[in-house]
């Protein structure tokens, strides 16, 4: 037993002293304390580190005596009561604890010792299904397990239902704010367009912490984006669950969306953070993305050259533009789109369960995956047709929330000026140009400098 996760290690500590007394009692030497801290001997799909080293030094015959604070701190699963009796019975291995001592080479002692493993896992099998049965109850209340390495989701308290109090100072406002605020503010940013990364960088910068005490990460505020408990929602991402929702579910759904769709899964470029249409705009000789030649002055005539996007495939290398003149061309037409009347104000998600099913559906592909692996449990044939299935469902929701996702985002924006659209953070810039257009840079058309329009393809989304 230990509390490691609140940074209390008392239980394990005390175990280890009275071992080490009943050591003294028996007049043994101890040459090496061996500790899972916060590691079930119970459960069959963990390792244990110190019991693996353990059994090293046993089979290296390095120990031949074994203290433990009682049987089932040492194993709860016959197997490894097992193994344990395979590398010690021929060596002479004493096992001992406040109750009484054993030898592995006794026969009568391993039978004890097994009788005693098959009741400790009889006993952790009970307090399983104890532990199920209550989770049950609280699914038909709207309750779930807290969950989180702190002992509860940010945002919650311990009781997984009342909102958590002020605990976080910004250095940014420089006031207090709670953690539902916080999480408030991550949903608002991510439909705004902002990237997932530069939200958890401006968290990390702020004093953010999960709440196992740790600096705030991208995968941190992924999983919170993904997490339909903000939403007032059971894990099926459909029931209504028994707290208070933080975000709505509009929110919640267009947010995940965003994360899980492909309405921004934009090509890479290895620049794209600092420039407006890196990794966006297309070569129109090859169809690759363009990035960033960055300017520079000759060193043979001194003769200045702008900064430039440009076809970087070694087969094409036909398209350069100045990167000055495409960002103020794009930004135009981009401002002019966000104020046509035509654009829509933001619709609702086409399915309220969308995102809940693109989650069970990627759940359901893992396990086809591994069952595929596995040729012992199913029809090979049937396997891959429910998974070509499943992977055609999950393209068509995709489709449907990539369409939702950029009408939600460029609604937020409709009416913006050129002026408000240069002070929006670039992450949120690249994404609005991506919802609205598809832009395409064809060959030059004419020779001689000067930049000319007809030979960029703006195509509406």
């Amino acid at each position: 037993m230990s509390l490691a996760r609140f940074g209390d290690t008392t239980k394990v500590d005390d175990q280890e002293r009275i071992c080490r007394e009943l050591a003294a009692q028996l007049g043994w030497h101890v040459a090496e304390v061996y500790t899972d801290n916060s590691i079930s001997a119970w459960n069959k799909r963990v390792k244990r580190p110190g019991w693996l080293a353990m059994l090293d030094a046993v089979d290296a015959g390095q120990i031949n005596a074994i203290i433990t604070y009682h049987g089932d701190r040492l194993t709860r699963q016959p197997r490894d009561l097992e193994k344990l009796i395979d590398l010690g019975e021929n060596k002479g291995v004493r096992l001992a604890s406040p109750t009484g001592t054993r030898n592995l080479g006794s026969r009568d002692d391993r039978a004890m010792l097994r009788v005693i493993a098959a009741f400790a896992v009889n006993e952790s099998d009970a307090k399983s299904d104890r532990q199920k049965d209550q989770y049950a109850r609280w699914r038909l209340k709207g309750r779930v397990v807290t969950g989180g390495r702190g002992g509860r989701m940010f945002g919650f308290d311990t009781d997984g239902v009342t909102h958590f109090p002020p605990n976080r100072c910004s250095l940014i406002t420089r006031k207090e704010v709670v953690e539902p605020d916080i999480v408030r503010d991550v949903f608002a940013r991510v439909l705004a367009g902002e990237a997932v990364r530069h939200i958890a960088r401006e968290l990390a910068a702020a004093g953010v912490t999960t709440t196992a005490g740790k600096r705030i990460h991208p995968l941190a505020v992924r999983r919170m984006i993904a997490s339909p408990r903000y939403a007032g929602l059971m894990p099926d991402g459909e029931s209504k669950a028994a707290w208070e929702p933080i975000v709505t579910r509009d929110d919640w759904e267009t947010a995940n969306a965003l994360m899980t769709g492909n309405a921004y899964v934009l090509a890479p470029g290895h620049n794209a953070r600092r420039y407006l249409l890196s990794g966006i705009a297309r070569c129109g000789a090859c169809g690759h993305p363009m990035q960033v030649l960055t300017g520079y002055t000759s060193p043979t005539s001194g003769r200045k050259v702008a900064a430039r996007y440009g076809c970087l495939v070694m087969e094409c290398r036909k398209v350069y533009r100045n990167v000055a003149h495409l960002d103020a061309y794009v930004t135009r037409r981009t401002v002019s789109r966000l104020n046509h009347p035509l654009n829509p104000a933001g619709r609702l998600p086409a399915s309220p369960g969308v995102a809940a099913e693109i989650r069970a559906l990627t759940e359901e592909r893992a396990e086809l995956e591994e069952m595929i692996t596995d040729h012992t449990k199913g029809r090979l044939h049937l396997l891959l047709g429910r998974l070509d299935s499943v992977d055609a469902r999950l393209a068509q929701l995709r489709e449907l929330t990539a369409a939702d996702a950029a009408s939600r985002l460029t609604g937020r924006h409709t009416g913006i000026g050129e002026d408000e659209f240069g002070g929006l953070p670039l992450p949120v810039r690249r994404a609005l140009v991506a919802a609205c257009y598809t832009v395409v840079v064809l060959p030059a058309s004419g020779r001689g400098p000067g930049f000319r329009t007809e030979d960029v393809q703006l195509t509406p989304r």
